[in-house]
């Protein structure tokens, strides 16, 4: 198998069309990580199907429907058909530019291993040197080690509709569009590519910032504006390196739209194509022209679980890093290597409690920090004798014990008191979680888990291999807190705030887990989480199990 490979396309659009998924599926096979599809402009039909394009220079074409279609066929069949890989359909040469007056040459991020024809027989109707001079002019590939070859041939029979009817598409000069384009995937390439097909020189990308993504499911497991944008560059400059590009952070939805009257045409999806209408109104009011507005249909994910939509979105990519390994771990010399301990932790009201008692019932062994805090500075020891020297003898029991809801009453409205007692308690919690770690090392336990609200901020991750964030969006962890704790929604914000934030999880978690959703979901999530957890763990973890 090769990792990265071009696939020419010689046949009818029509042929083509209907054999999709069999050609991916054959280059499923063939190639593993990266695939970049040519095609060679062919709008005779049937007949021209045993005659070989002329290698000898890239031919050009007018960008038509047919061809949009097949762009469109092939990025949605590869969803399902070769998920894993990364396809580029190429669209360089679909330009209403003159052949003699086009010089093409790609600049692929992948080094070329294999070549593969849409059939044998255009294989063999060629000369494999003016082959070979063809891949390494016009994709700068050095053909020395790449290797030549073919799919089985297609089936000739043409869909309904006759090629030669089909109908140029409209072409501008400055095209724009915008999105999230978070972790780009096929229904991101369909909006590029399309935009790519319309721009004779310019197009104009809006990629969503701050307060436009909050609103976006799992945010924090977004990527970095900055690495949204160079994926999008990215893939401009690989499928139409002849037009030039302007990507740009939008905090709304206008964007560039109402600022650059030069614009002609934006691309929408089936979502926002009422936000097209809204971007031409504010456009008249600035004395601007109306924008064409071209709108594609959504792309059916027909992988998607349960718990994700239907179509093909950064949503659902987001939900299945959830229980995965997001960061690597790191090798923690400082502990032993067995038991192997799995730090949890997260905001309040983030269900980490009730994720941990799943993990017990999967075999793991838990030691809850809250727990440990009680014992921490009960009667007699010395944390007792310091939290009641640090906060006064007011808030004692009449038996002598540590009133926990008055010292949370002084401590959760004064960050220095909450400082004080933290200093006081938490190397002591430490002490006992070692201990209890032990134990259930002495009793056979191969995998512990530590639960701590504060485990980032006490700095415990030193005690574990590795920690799981459990997280919640803010809006549910209050109407947790007022449901269960019968605080305010003032009460509730200042408790949470005073945790560690979603984001602080996902940069220094593992592992993120969230039980915004149903029941169902968060096992789900436990039970991938734990059984990745297995198949990484040393080797004399996983026999225990």
């Amino acid at each position: 198998m090769f990792d990265s490979g071009l696939l020419i396309l010689t046949k009818p659009v029509p042929v083509l069309r209907k054999n999709v998924q069999n050609i991916l599926s054959q280059a499923a096979k063939i190639i593993s990580n990266t695939l970049y599809v040519h095609i060679e402009p062919n709008k005779f039909g049937k007949a021209e199907t045993k005659v070989g394009p002329d290698f000898s220079r890239l031919r050009v074409s007018p960008p038509d429907k047919n061809l949009r279609m097949l762009m469109t066929d092939i990025y949605s069949s590869s969803a399902s058909v070769c998920g894993n890989i990364d396809i580029y359909v190429l669209l360089g040469n679909f330009t209403i530019i003159p052949n003699e007056n086009v010089n093409i040459r790609y600049n692929l991020k992948s080094k070329l291993e294999v070549v593969l024809m849409d059939s044998q027989e255009q294989l063999e109707a060629n000369n494999e040197v003016t082959l070979s001079k063809f891949v390494q002019n016009t994709f700068q590939a050095s053909v020395n080690d790449i290797k030549i070859q073919s799919l089985c041939d297609l089936s000739s029979d043409t869909m309904e509709g006759n090629p030669s009817e089909n109908s140029q598409l409209q072409t501008y000069r400055q095209v724009v569009l915008g999105g999230t384009f978070d972790r780009l995937h096929v229904g991101h390439k369909i909006l590029l590519g399309e935009g790519c097909l319309r721009a004779e020189e310019r197009l104009t990308v809006g990629v969503t910032t701050g307060e436009m993504n909050l609103k976006k499911t799992l945010p924090e497991l977004m990527e970095t504006t900055p690495d949204r944008i160079q994926s999008v560059v990215q893939f401009i400059e690989t499928v139409r390196p002849q037009i030039a590009h302007r990507v740009v952070p939008i905090e709304d939805m206008f964007g560039p739209t109402i600022t650059d009257p030069d614009l002609e045409c934006i691309v929408v999806s089936a979502e926002t194509q009422k936000g097209g209408e809204i971007v031409n109104q504010e456009r008249q009011k600035k004395g601007f022209s109306q924008l064409d507005i071209y709108c594609i249909d959504l792309v059916e994910d027909l992988c998607h679980g349960q718990y994700e939509e239907s179509k093909v979105s950064s949503s659902s990519l987001r939900k299945r890093l959830l229980g995965t390994l997001i960061h690597p771990v790191k090798e923690n010399k400082n502990i032993p290597p067995s038991p192997y301990v799995v730090g949890v932790t997260g905001g309040i009201a983030s269900g980490k409690s009730a994720i941990c008692k799943r993990l017990e019932k999967l075999g793991a062994a838990v030691v809850d920090s809250d727990k440990l805090g009680h014992q921490a500075y009960v009667k007699g020891t010395p944390g007792h004798d310091k939290v009641v020297s640090a906060f006064g003898p007011e808030i004692l029991n009449k038996d002598g014990e540590v009133n926990r809801r008055a010292l949370g009453a002084i401590v959760f409205s004064d960050e220095t008191k909450m400082q004080t007692l933290n200093s006081l308690v938490w190397p002591e919690i430490a002490r006992l979680a070692k201990e209890e770690i032990r134990k259930h090392a002495s009793e056979g336990k191969s995998v512990v888990v530590l639960e701590a609200a504060v485990l980032l901020k006490a700095g415990w991750e030193d005690l574990c291999h590795e920690v799981w964030g459990c997280m919640i969006p803010v809006k549910e962890a209050v109407k947790r807190l007022e449901e269960r704790n019968k605080l305010s929604e003032e009460e509730a914000l200042k408790r949470i705030h005073l945790g560690v934030t979603n984001n602080e999880l996902v940069q220094k978690s593992n592992v993120v887990l969230c039980s915004q959703w149903e029941y169902e979901y968060t096992q789900q999530q436990v039970e991938k989480a734990w059984g990745l957890l297995l198949e990484r763990c040393p080797l004399h973890v996983k026999s225990k199990h």
